[in-house]
Order: structure tokens, then sequence, then C-alpha cells
């Protein structure tokens, strides 16, 4: 029996990557690939001169530290989280706030609660269209990254899968899903009894239309631990 975990092990606390490999045999298998595209001189000018900046994603925030953007003036950050918070604050950053709860709903909520002000919005490719901060009249979207994914990855998560018998998987995006399914599709002796586990309500409702056995957190708050948590706690009481 194995887990398969859409998510890089390495981040994984120490804690948990311990309390999974006694259960089980854990497969960390992120189903993307994460690149930075290369921004016009116009855009970079536009991260630079934005006096909000909204960050939504753990890549997206690896970019723009990365990246020679910042201006001499700071912007205020709006963020997902803490842990995106203080990777901020980390490199000097002071003006960052992040939601009650760690999802796009209550940051839309907060968002929408303050003046009115512009805001840029740093995204990848495949983020959610119809979502609630999308439909912010105050927010411009700037891609910074793209999340891709080929036959060759596809493949290759296919021959590392071959032999385990899957009983649970930890879903992190629609896009891990729909790249999961056509997997899935051939193996499918090895995911005949399957439950799933979602990070947040979008991934959630899309699994959950297809009629399978799906989880979703209990609450938004450090997401990744609790659910991978609760993996734990239900093989073992499936046991």
């Amino acid at each position: 029996m194995a887990f398969l975990i859409t998510y890089p092990k390495e981040k994984v606390e120490p804690e948990l990557q311990s309390q999974l490999a006694k259960i089980t045999v854990p497969l960390y298998l992120p189903l993307r690939e994460l690149v930075a595209t290369q921004l016009t001189s116009t855009e970079v000018s536009q991260i630079r001169s934005a006096t909000g900046i909204v960050i939504t994603s753990q890549f997206a925030l690896q970019v723009y530290l990365s990246r020679d953007w910042h201006a001499t003036t700071q912007p205020e950050f709006f963020v997902l989280s803490q842990k995106m918070a203080a990777k901020l604050q980390a490199k000097g950053f002071t003006q960052v706030t992040y939601p009650v709860e760690e999802n796009q709903a209550s940051l839309a909520q907060l968002l929408a609660s303050l003046p009115a002000q512009q805001l840029l919005w740093l995204t990848g490719n495949r983020h959610i269209k119809h979502n609630q901060l999308a439909v912010l009249p105050h927010l411009t979207q700037l891609t910074c990254y793209k999340n891709s994914w080929s036959q060759t990855q596809e493949d290759q998560v296919v021959s590392q899968l071959k032999g385990h018998q899957i009983t649970r998987i930890l879903v992190t995006s629609p896009s891990s899903y729909t790249r999961l399914q056509s997997i899935e599709a051939r193996l499918a002796s090895q995911f005949s009894s399957v439950t799933y586990y979602t990070l947040g309500h979008s991934t959630f409702k899309l699994i959950s239309k297809a009629e399978k056995r799906v989880v979703q957190p209990l609450n938004k708050r450090y997401v990744l631990r609790q659910m991978l948590q609760r993996m734990c706690h239900d093989e073992v009481a499936d046991q």
C-alpha cells in the first residue's frame, strides 16, 4: 500500500515525512513543472512601480524574491499565509498582510474590505480564472511563471508508480487532478480503491463532481500538515 503525494518532498516537514514513512510508502510526485517566464521590460516596470502586490503561490513568491524587481519604495504585500509573510519579512519587507484563513476566498474578502487601491497579482498561467480574487475590479493579473506538463513527464510518473497499490492521494490543485486522471487510466488496477485529499475547495469540488471519495480540510490553517496527518490517521483507522 502507498500514498501518492503530488507535492515536493523537500517542502514537507521532516517530522511529517517520518510520520508518513512509519505508516506507508509515501511517493512524492508533483504533477507539474514550474518555470519562471521571461518578462518584458514593460512588465518588470509594472512590478517595480506597483504600490500593492498580491501573491497567492509559493512559486510566484520564490520568483519575486529571486529577481531584481524591488522598487526603492516598498510595496504593500498581500499573501495567503503567515509562512509566505515570514519569507517576505525575512528579506526586509515590512508591509505584509495575510488573511485569517489560508485560502483565496478569505484573501478576497480582506482585499475587498480595503480602501480602493490598484493591486498587481502575480500568477501562473494555470491559475483558476473564475474565483473570488479574479473578480475584484482593482486587481490586475500578471503571469510570472508557467505550470507545464509533458507526455514524457507522465511516462516517468507511470514508471515510478508501477508495483504500488495506491490507497490515498493528496491532490494539490485542479491541474494536478486533471493530469492524475490520465495516469490512473493507464494504471487502473493500482487505483481501484482510493481516497483523495485536497488542500482547497476548488480541487475538492472538482473531484466531488466525479463522485469519488474525497476529503477537504476542516479549517483553512496549516492545510498541508492537516491533510497529511489526516491521511495517516485514516490509514491507521482502516488497518
